[in-house]
């Protein structure tokens, strides 16, 4: 997935209008075709790629698959098929923390020692760092200079690899990064990528409303009303009846399918869905169906209140291209298991892409490139 980045600081795309159109089947065959061409490649080495694309500017409203859902190539992939999407889930996680800030039960310049347990909080102190200092937001943008105690050097993937089937507590893990990692920085100063600051939020979304985190995240993200039915937190509820079977998900060659979920579970990751449901989501919150509040979105982007000369790649939850000539700016996450969703505001068009094993395919470049395309042909 790492040519995309390169055509996405590119987008120039410039609409008088952004009136939709009627479906256009033609799309369906030619996004068909990037799939297809993308797993067919000896070079890609591609297994299988699901892609979901909504884009009412366009005409466009895309589901396919093409390949397989595991190594064995035994059965063929179904964009049906629901999968672990990894970090994506930190995308939820911010939006519901911030329709927390709505409804004034915190706000996300707090301290995170307002919310969290006091046993975290000595656990923090206990690792050197000063968490009275530690905002929501600093959590929220990467900048809490928290050790990721995931990814933050190989001792946590070694360990899981030895004990797969461990069932990991998020108090186990924050303790984790504690033991294996030192302060990067002062909260505020540097910006470095941490679940730990992410399974935070996830404690205070369990505590301020006194519930589970897989039904805060369902009853203030409104999985049920936007129709999310193949969207669920992996073992902290129930999965869906009548789904198929799940994407396998590997790490290299080493098939994590059935390693314990709490790995990557507390606000870090711990979601399944599917591509259709994510475009669902980014649609519904880009198009004012989440949050209740006009300016919320706002500052989830960071284009309201921001006091910086320059706005940072990292928003608060989502990371951000902006494009070197346009200006046009993209958001978008991708996760550890091989999936990525993107939103572009400027044409209302949202991609979620999901590889059966992460490799690095040109079908998500060749995908936004046919949305530029688009973009092109409407302003003729």
């Amino acid at each position: 997935m790492k040519h995309f980045l390169l055509g996405l600081a590119f987008i120039a795309i410039a609409f008088s209008s952004l009136k939709g159109v009627a479906q256009d089947k033609s799309h369906d065959v030619a996004l068909q075709r990037i799939l297809d061409k993308a797993t067919k490649s000896k070079k890609n080495n591609i297994i299988g790629v699901s892609l979901s694309i909504k884009a009412p500017v366009f005409g466009i409203d895309f589901t396919g698959s093409s390949g397989f859902d595991s190594a064995e190539k035994t059965d063929s992939l179904s964009a049906a098929q629901p999968f672990r999407i990894a970090s994506l889930t930190k995308v939820f996680v911010a939006t519901a923390i911030l329709r927390l800030q709505e409804q004034q039960k915190i706000a996300i310049d707090d301290p995170i020692t307002k919310y969290i347990s006091d046993a975290h909080v000595k656990l923090l102190k206990d690792g050197g760092y000063v968490p009275d200092s530690i905002t929501l937001r600093h959590c929220l943008n990467h900048t809490s200079g928290l050790y990721d105690y995931a990814v933050g050097g190989k001792e946590y993937i070694a360990e899981a690899m030895q004990n797969p089937n461990k069932r990991w507590t998020r108090t186990e893990q924050i303790k984790f990064a504690m033991d294996n990692g030192k302060p990067h920085a002062s909260p505020g100063q540097e910006e470095h990528y941490s679940d730990t600051g992410y399974i935070l939020l996830g404690e205070i979304l369990e505590r301020q409303t006194n519930s589970g985190l897989a039904e805060s995240l369902r009853i203030l993200l409104k999985f049920d009303a936007l129709g999310m039915s193949s969207t669920y937190l992996e073992s902290l509820e129930e999965r869906p009846d009548g789904l198929p079977q799940n994407v396998r998900r590997y790490m290299g060659d080493l098939d994590t399918t059935n390693w314990d979920n709490s790995i990557d579970l507390y606000g870090g990751g711990g979601l399944v869905s599917t591509t259709g449901d994510l475009t669902l989501f980014l649609q519904a919150l880009f198009n004012d169906q989440i949050f209740e509040q006009e300016d919320t979105l706002d500052i989830m982007l960071l284009l309201k209140d921001y006091d910086g000369d320059l706005l940072p790649n990292q928003r608060l939850g989502f990371t951000s291209i902006i494009g070197e000539k346009s200006g046009v700016t993209v958001y978008l996450h991708t996760g550890f298991w091989g999936t990525v969703f993107i939103h572009i505001p400027v044409c209302n068009c949202s991609i979620a892409m999901n590889y059966t094993k992460d490799g690095d395919s040109d079908a998500i470049q060749n995908t936004v490139d046919y949305i530029l395309e688009q973009g092109k042909k409407y302003r003729k």
